[in-house]
């Protein structure tokens, strides 16, 4: 009979692994090779309101573009990066830069808003539904389906009960903020998109008779935050003043801080060293008068998440008409910049960054046609004052640490703008993997 060898157990376990390297080795070697994609969204920009005009200002001309308004999705390309809008909302091909809808309400009313790409959440801090407002939400459906939206109203003394709305594919929806907050100065409102493609712009007009009042578009916010920047805001103590607006979407009172970033240094407004802002209550706080001439920025701090703009209101000189009462612009917390090309329509603008040693270039064409750059930096803040109408500007970061920036924008029509430097986010697909014919060679 046969007799059979014990091995013994210590020597099997190098055995196996000096088994599993050779076969390792003899055998093709496979290699994983990913790939990351990534691609712009489609933004979309806001209609006219109420016999407005509106031009859409687009980082280059060979952008493809639709109005959203029936059953309707033809692309064209247009001739020019200027186009004119109407009533309805215009859809604009991805890019990576950034769209500009100028609107015209009268001779001396203005708003400035970037187009967006819009999603499941976006806060509006700004505006009013008190007597004077002639203000509009508009709520557009981009997709081809039908979406559904709720709406959560805030105002200065209680979180409202959410209205529910649908909106119907390829369409928009302009909604009376005074229908929504009825009577209320303070206004804040969340919009959540429960299904579709839905992207929204709040206009803050106001009139009082024959006199207008002002306008501005309110920036949407993504989310609330503990720290935020708002950048690009005017300053002069004797013809405009500003006031803050909060709110704590949480159930607990936040504690918060302001510290205004000027060019010649940083510091806290009477008042602002330690708020108490009470939860779920729209709040306004005027800002004490800033003995200063220059644009600035406002860096806002909360142990709790918090919602925060910034209002500011123009007083009309002694020789304005008596149909013109002044103008006014909101500016909201911003999100860090990236490199992106905007296009100003001829406007004229001065611009403020934010950010811990900052470094920003900027690219752009004088009036003559001359290709320009400069690199403008700072240890916390910087302006950049650009002589002449401005065109296409790229703007390129340096600095690793986030940078915010803001815009004062005065074009043809006048009144007072503020427009945020915010870029078409990249969105970013699934990993793919890429074939290598090296797996098939034996090595």
């Amino acid at each position: 009979m046969m007799k059979l060898i014990q091995i013994p157990r210590a020597l099997i376990a190098p055995a196996l692994i000096a088994s599993a390297v050779a076969i390792s080795t003899l055998l093709p070697q496979a290699k994983a090779h990913f790939e990351t994609r990534g691609s712009y969204s489609a933004v979309v920009c806001p209609g006219a309101f109420g016999g407005a005009t509106i031009k859409i200002s687009l980082p280059t001309s060979t952008l493809l573009t639709r109005t959203i308004s029936g059953k309707n999705t033809t692309l064209h390309a247009g001739k020019s990066n200027v186009i004119l809008g109407s009533s309805a909302a215009t859809f604009v091909t991805g890019n990576s830069g950034s769209e500009v809808a100028f609107e015209s309400i009268s001779g001396t009313s203005t708003a400035d808003a970037v187009c967006d790409v819009g999603g499941a959440d976006q806060w509006f801090v700004g505006g009013s539904a008190g007597v004077t407002s002639k203000s509009f939400l508009e709520i557009i459906n981009s997709g081809l389906s039908a979406s559904a939206v709720e709406i959560y109203p805030f105002n200065s003394k209680v979180a409202l009960a959410p209205i529910a709305i649908k909106v119907k594919a390829n369409s928009d929806q302009k909604i009376s903020l005074a229908s929504i907050v009825p009577g209320d100065e303070l206004v804040a409102l969340h919009i959540v998109t429960d299904s579709g493609r839905v992207t929204s712009f709040l206009l803050d007009h106001r009139k009082s008779g024959l006199k207008d009042l002002g306008s501005s578009f309110v920036t949407p916010i993504s989310a609330p935050a503990t720290t935020s920047f708002i950048s690009g805001l005017f300053a002069s103590v004797k013809s405009a003043v500003s006031t803050m607006r909060f709110l704590v979407p949480g159930n607990v009172d936040a504690n918060v801080h302001l510290a205004i970033f000027t060019n010649g240094g940083t510091f806290t407004p009477l008042g602002f060293d330690s708020r108490t802002i009470v939860h779920q209550r729209v709040t306004d706080i005027p800002l004490p008068t800033i003995s200063i001439t220059e644009p600035y920025g406002i860096e806002i701090t909360s142990d709790q998440p918090i919602l925060a703009a910034a209002f500011t209101r123009t007083i009309p000189s002694t020789a304005t008409t008596t149909n013109v009462s002044g103008d006014f612009a909101w500016a909201n917390q911003l999100t860090p910049i990236s490199r992106f090309a905007v296009n100003l329509a001829g406007a004229s603008a001065q611009f403020f960054f934010m950010g811990k040693s900052l470094s920003v270039k900027a690219q752009w064409r004088d009036s003559k046609g001359v290709v320009r750059s400069t690199v403008i930096s700072g240890s916390a803040s910087a302006l950049w004052h650009p002589q002449g109408p401005l065109n296409r500007i790229i703007f390129t970061p340096l600095s690793k640490p986030a940078i915010y920036g803001g815009a004062i924008v005065a074009n043809s029509d006048g009144g007072l703008n503020y427009l945020p430097l915010l870029a078409n986010p990249l969105v970013v697909g699934a990993p793919r993997v890429n074939p290598d014919l090296r797996t098939l060679t034996r090595r």
